[in-house]
């Protein structure tokens, strides 16, 4: 019979009720800047979504509108395009901040399982304090914005701008 051993668990270690005080705070504090970010992200959607509507009762405002302003809006969005994921990159540095002190600090102490120093999570927050970084590449921000809204945005416009350019030709 063999007796297979466990490995240790890592230590528990007892906040005091300043250090949950200041990591309550810290977690308002990034849970706002999450929230400020979100809003830049959804001004820029917005301006991109105005813009598609005014092409679009532009070009449609009559038989002989040319669909030209689509085109020239659909260069304007993807400029949007790039704001939103540079403001994506942002959002997203505060949002994972904000969802590690959830998995790893509330949802441990909503549990009673106390908060194991050996999960990583205080040196990973500790590691994103002094050296910031964005958490994801400019590309993948692009992609995940492109996917979560832009795609529609394009369709919709080319889809119009075929439809317009069936029509009428370019004047």
């Amino acid at each position: 019979m063999s007796h297979e051993t466990q490995p240790p668990l890592p230590p528990v270690h007892e906040f005091s009720a300043a250090e949950i005080g200041a990591l309550a705070h810290l977690y308002r504090g990034e849970v706002y800047r999450s929230t400020v970010w979100r809003t830049r992200l959804d001004s820029t959607t917005n301006w991109a979504v105005v813009t598609t509507g005014i092409a679009l009762s532009v070009t449609y405002s009559s038989a002989e509108a040319s669909p030209l302003p689509m085109v020239l809006v659909g260069l304007l969005v993807s400029v949007f395009l790039l704001y939103e994921a540079r403001r994506y990159r942002y959002f997203n540095v505060w949002r994972a901040r904000a969802r590690l002190l959830e998995t790893d600090f509330y949802a441990p102490m909503i549990r009673g399982e106390g908060l194991l120093l050996g999960s990583g999570w205080t040196e990973m927050l500790a590691k994103d304090y002094r050296e910031p970084r964005y958490h994801i590449s400019f590309t993948r921000a692009i992609g995940r914005r492109l996917r979560r809204t832009y795609a529609w945005i394009f369709v919709i416009q080319a889809m119009r701008t075929m439809a317009s350019s069936r029509s009428t030709p370019f004047r």
